[in-house]
């Protein structure tokens, strides 16, 4: 029994007439007529009684016109399901990102992300970012959004945005009250930073912007959150520095001010593995890059 032959059948026991049905379905009547017949004959019954003036179904072609309807339908759906599962529209996509990148612009990648494909289910996975590289080859991952540098065989990188350093420090700071900050006169201060393991190159980029003024920075306190870090900031018990979209989280009782002498800038990459994105991770790829772009013009939704 085939699909084709559920079609036909369908038709003729609509039409209860052979002629109208094959025309229906752009048929000759004798090979319309053969292929029920070829049907009856597959499933061992009559469908279908037939005399000069009439015809009707039997019990069993009553009983198949609802499941054959139902069969049919059924095929439009999987069919449908398995294109829009092609093309990145349906399914899992699991999005990998580090703490140091939870805030800015992922926010904003994700909400607009959910909103155009409702039909994706979308898991967020926060890890440490020497662990993701390994998650995207081992196929845990199909995508991520990681503070640079990050390297790893067998992942594709690209640039999403870059952006300036800024000095985060308790509003009660004798420097809190000065427009900008030179880094080079922070060589004394207690800092609070992310732990190398949680974010590699946020940790080695601050590190190395110290090391270029010339100074090691005093590492007091680490946290794995810009929520802890900020909040440690808050508590007094030290500095910090952050990309300047750091910002949005608006903590009370810590300022922002620019630095001067700062040769590096924060940097987000996006990352999956092998050179093509999965089609879901692509969506995620371009609808991202087009997130940057709009933030950057000041657009919103």
């Amino acid at each position: 029994m085939e699909f084709r032959q559920l079609h036909l059948f369908v038709a003729v026991a609509e039409e209860l007439h052979f002629g109208r049905a094959a025309t229906r379905v752009g048929m000759a009547q004798p090979p319309f007529s053969q292929q029920i017949r070829r049907l009856e004959s597959e499933l061992g019954v009559a469908l279908l009684t037939r005399t000069s003036r009439r015809v009707a179904l039997t019990a069993a072609g009553a009983w198949l016109l609802e499941e054959a309807r139902s069969l049919l339908a059924r095929r439009v759906d999987v069919v449908t399901a398995v294109k829009r599962a092609a093309h990145g529209e349906t399914g899992t996509l699991r999005v990998g990102f580090a703490a140091s990148s939870a805030f800015g612009v992922l926010p904003a990648i994700v909400s607009r992300y959910r909103k155009r494909f409702p039909h994706v289910t979308l898991e967020l996975d926060d890890r440490e970012a020497l662990n993701v590289g390994a998650a995207l080859v081992g196929g845990e991952l199909d995508v991520a959004i990681l503070r640079a540098p990050f390297r790893h065989p067998g992942v594709t990188t690209e640039r999403l945005l870059k952006e300036p350093f800024a000095l985060a420090l308790p509003s009660g700071h004798p420097r809190a009250h000065q427009r900008t900050v030179t880094l080079s006169t922070l060589a004394h201060e207690p800092f609070v930073l992310f732990p190398r393991r949680a974010a590699p190159g946020l940790h080695d980029t601050v590190t190395s912007m110290c090391l270029a003024a010339g100074f090691s920075p005093r590492v007091v306190q680490e946290a794995s959150s810009w929520t802890s870090v900020i909040g440690m900031v808050e508590a007094d018990m030290g500095l910090t520095i952050a990309p300047m979209s750091a910002q949005a989280l608006k903590p009370r009782g810590v300022v922002f001010r620019p630095l001067r002498g700062a040769n590096g800038q924060a940097e987000l990459t996006l990352a999956y593995p092998g050179t093509d994105p999965s089609p879901a991770a692509a969506h995620f790829r371009a609808l991202a890059h087009e997130t940057v772009a709009r933030t950057r013009a000041g657009a919103t939704d």
